[in-house]
């Protein structure tokens, strides 16, 4: 017997002994239906008879006839499936899930749907054609074949046209915005200073991947452990690194590359102030941390030491899939964060070390760390545990950094991904700027406004917090490695590039802003702050594009930020209570951005013609607590259009439609009052310090009607209105004895807004 035939025969055996009867198939069909009544029998003796009313009954009824009809639903799939011809249905079922894969990437939940149906339409279609125009089909089923390849070309060139016609307008309110204002008297941060760049790297100097980070080192250093942190670098997905890299997480490198200024002619250079660029996640076969040149260039031009740190070793890579569920989802942006913190121990070693080339050459006592995506979370870690004595999530490993660390800037960031001791990352009297895109295909929520609304101030350090977001900026382009597109083939090709602006304009705003960021914090240039509060202080110096900033600082005493308690008629500071009259839309929320929640309350407010005839207002009643308000202090508070309708959700019980309401085309303005305790007012319109305008729409997927990523969100403008122009409209306003600011929405028949922060701010 060969063992061809031997196969054969153990195959019908198999059959013969584990091929149940049709009776044993039916007494399994009864038993599930006996399991099924069971239940409907439990909860009907549960809910039913022990507590009866009719409306339960009726609840009951509709539960079980959705999961019939879900029943029905799965049954039906099942049954088209086993009618296709088995060849489709393989092929079907094989393309299904790389088909559904670049359907979510893309456009999430709604375009898993979707795509799969067009890919099969069309194939159906194309499918039915070539079968009826085959040669020896009659004539009159020829022609039906023609209709069925017209209908499928149709489809998909239709689908072509959608995919490369030029982009519309979503945002019609900002067609005649310009960046118009009074730039600062001061150098323009973006351009180059007055330092020529010498530029090196440091590592291990075994890197078999990186020549650079090899036998091309300025300077060794000694690898670090990792591996308490990193818990991902484990099993087969670990081997493969490790094979990969030639090191694991007990042997981490130390590796970056320096842009560092040379002194000028016989001057010797002063100790320089240290900054720490780090990237976030990509392929970790693409290099990352030279896309940050043109960063390293400027501000070692500008007198800083800047080094763009290596961890690309933690990026994500296709080898991953060898461990199922293996992709990295930031888990270790804790490591990440923890590895700047040991660059740092290096650079403490040499700056000690009087025989070391760079001994004396780094001003340890002036650092900023700057990251970008999974590293703009990074940054914020190693704040975190710069002052921690362990690990919080392992306190067997011991920290000791404690370095002075001035600046912390984020550029689309992600937040979230690691939480120490599942608790978001905190911030407290650290100066703190994150800048984000509109077009960003990747990072799609401003995760980094969630960093900056839980970065606090004691009052005991002089501190300010900053973002920027930016109408047509991406993800990638802050970074030249990066480039164009956020996301990988085959997805990049749905990604819509369109709106997005120039990389080199992009990376101008970046080095503006990021140049004045560190200039204002290491070196002291207060000058610059101005920037931070509004991008109209910088006009010249940036291009003209829609810029929002958003600003606090630690001289703000805060009369209402929305966190203190359940109560939306209580403020931030004691004696402050708040007074609604004819809103709409009155609740403190937290509030959702394009995909995720933005990490702090603010208060709703929407204000209707329809549903209140005299307009909306929003009081703020200070009692005694105004009297250490200083006469140079600004009125501040943040604000964006809500996004919502202004219309309650039960008005449609009075007629009114409230299907498609969308509030906030146009640019909102509203008037502001202040009262003092003898009844004197004094009024200035939102307009005097600028127009609300409309969220920022903008989608980053081509098709986005079958997008789940919204195409907008809230994204907080901060506004400021100094005391002093109150009391030029009405001299008899007594600061004083100020009592109460009111917001009359006055000044246009509709809208709804996010505001948050109003405060006092002091004397610039």
């Amino acid at each position: 017997m060969t063992i061809l035939t031997w196969l054969k025969s153990a195959a019908v055996w198999l059959r013969r002994v584990f091929s149940p009867s049709d009776s044993a198939w039916n007494a399994a069909a009864y038993a599930l239906l006996t399991l099924w009544g069971l239940l409907l029998v439990s909860f009907i003796f549960s809910d039913g008879v022990a507590v009866f009313t009719w409306e339960s009954m009726l609840g009951l009824t509709a539960l079980f006839g959705l999961m019939a009809l879900a029943s029905v639903a799965l049954l039906l799939t099942v049954w088209l499936l086993g009618a296709l011809k088995l060849r489709y249905r393989a092929a079907f079922l094989l393309c299904l899930p790389p088909i559904s894969l670049v359907s979510l990437v893309s456009w999430g939940p709604k375009g898993l749907i979707a795509l799969p149906v067009f890919v099969i339409t069309v194939s159906l279609l194309f499918g039915a054609g070539a079968a009826l125009a085959r040669p020896g089909t009659p004539r009159s089923r020829r022609t039906g074949a023609w209709v069925f390849i017209a209908v499928g070309v149709g489809l998909a060139g239709f689908s072509g046209y959608l995919l490369l016609k030029p982009a519309p307008d979503l945002n019609a309110a900002l067609s005649r915005y310009h960046l118009q204002g009074h730039t600062l008297d001061l150098p323009d941060p973006g351009k180059p200073g007055s330092y020529e760049v010498k530029t090196f790297t440091y590592g291990s100097g075994t890197d078999r991947r990186r020549a650079e980070y090899a036998g091309g080192v300025a300077f060794r250093t000694k690898s670090v452990d990792g591996s308490k942190l990193d818990g991902k670098w484990t099993g087969l997905g670990g081997w493969v690194r490790t094979r990969y890299w030639g090191f694991g997480p007990d042997k981490f490198p130390v590796e970056g590359r320096v842009w560092m200024p040379l002194a000028q002619q016989d001057v010797p250079l002063a100790p320089c102030p240290l900054v720490l660029i780090v990237h976030g996640n990509h392929g970790m076969e693409s290099f990352s941390d030279p896309g940050y040149a043109y960063l390293g260039e400027l501000l070692a031009s500008q007198g800083f030491i800047v080094v763009s740190v290596d961890e690309n070793f933690l990026n994500s890579s296709l080898a991953d899939f060898v461990k199922p569920f293996g992709l990295r989802r930031g888990e270790e942006n804790s490591v990440r964060g923890w590895l700047l913190l040991e660059h740092l121990v290096q650079w403490r070693a040499w700056s000690e070390d009087k025989t070391h080339p760079m001994f004396g050459k780094a001003d340890l006592s002036r650092i900023a760390l700057i990251g970008h995506s999974r590293g703009g979370q990074a940054v914020a870690i190693a704040n975190a545990f710069n002052d921690l004595s362990h690990d919080p999530d392992d306190a067997t490993l011991a920290f000791n950094y404690h370095f002075k660390l001035g600046a912390i800037a984020a550029i689309a960031p992600v937040d979230g991904q690691y939480q120490p001791r599942d608790r978001p990352v905190p911030m407290r009297d650290t100066n703190y700027f994150t800048i984000h895109g509109a077009m960003d295909g990747d990072v799609t929520s401003f995760m980094g406004s969630s960093q900056y609304s839980r970065a606090s101030f004691s009052g005991n350090v002089k501190a300010f917090k900053a973002s920027l977001y930016v109408s047509g900026a991406n993800h990638g382009q802050f970074n030249t490695v990066w480039g164009r597109y956020d996301i990988g083939q085959p997805f990049k090709l749905l990604l819509d590039a369109r709106r997005m602006i120039d990389p080199e304009v992009q990376r101008q705003i970046a080095k503006v802003y990021l140049s004045a960021f560190i200039q204002l914090t290491l070196n002291g240039e207060e000058r610059y702050r101005p920037l931070f509060e509004d991008a109209r202080n910088g006009a010249a110096w940036l291009p003209d594009d829609f810029l929002i900033n958003n600003y606090a600082d630690s001289s703000t005493r805060w009369l209402a930020n929305f966190e203190e308690d359940l109560d939306p008629a209580t403020g931030s500071s004691n004696g402050i209570a708040i007074d609604g009259q004819n809103l709409s839309v009155w609740r403190e929320d937290f509030v959702e951005l394009k995909s995720s929640t933005l990490d702090t309350h603010v208060a709703l407010l929407g204000w209707d013609e329809r549903v209140h005839a005299q307009p909306g207002s929003f009081r703020i009643n200070l009692g005694e607590s105004a009297a250490t308000i200083a006469t140079d202090s600004s009125l501040v508070f943040s604000a964006s259009n809500a996004g919502i309708s202004s219309l309650p959700k039960s008005f449609h019980s009075k007629g009114v439609s409230v299907a498609g309401e969308e509030e906030g085309r146009q640019p909102l303005d509203w008037s502001i009052v202040l009262t003092d305790a003898e009844g004197a007012e004094s009024r200035l319109t939102l307009s005097h310090d600028q127009l609300l305008y409309p969220q920022i729409k903008s989608d980053t997927r081509r098709f986005g009607a079958i997008s789940s990523i919204s195409s907008s969100e809230v994204v907080m403008r901060r506004f400021c209105f100094p005391l002093r122009d109150f009391v030029a409209v009405n001299p008899r306003l007594d600061l004083k004895r100020l009592r109460g600011i009111r917001f009359d929405f006055d000044r246009t028949p509709r809208g709804t807004i996010a505001l948050d922060d109003i405060g006092i701010a002091g004397p610039p």
